[in-house]
């Protein structure tokens, strides 16, 4: 089977996203009254699969030893199955070990 995954990756609350306080000086410099800015990644995958199960372990695992920092970030996956186009959004929320 076919399946489609999104993840989205978040730095962990607390920690200091360089590149996002960046992006904020940057627009308040430019007068934007702008006073909280938040960056995340997100990846689109496709992937062949025999259960949706199989697929979210293999994006799972992809995201813990590749895909994000398990020291500062969490993530979320969504699949969807690409055969059926049935929607199931099975969310894994702060998944690092």
């Amino acid at each position: 089977m076919q399946f489609e995954a999104q993840i989205e990756i978040a730095t962990r609350d607390g920690i200091l996203n360089p590149e996002s306080k960046a992006v904020l000086q940057a627009l308040q410099s430019h007068n934007f009254a702008i006073s909280r800015l938040e960056m995340n990644k997100r990846f689109y995958l496709s992937l062949e699969s025999d259960s949706k199960e199989n697929a979210m372990k293999t994006v799972q695992r992809a995201c813990e030893e590749l895909l994000a920092n398990p020291i500062i970030e969490d993530y979320t996956i969504h699949i969807e199955s690409a055969a059926n186009n049935i929607s199931s959004q099975d969310r894994l929320n702060n998944c690092s070990k």
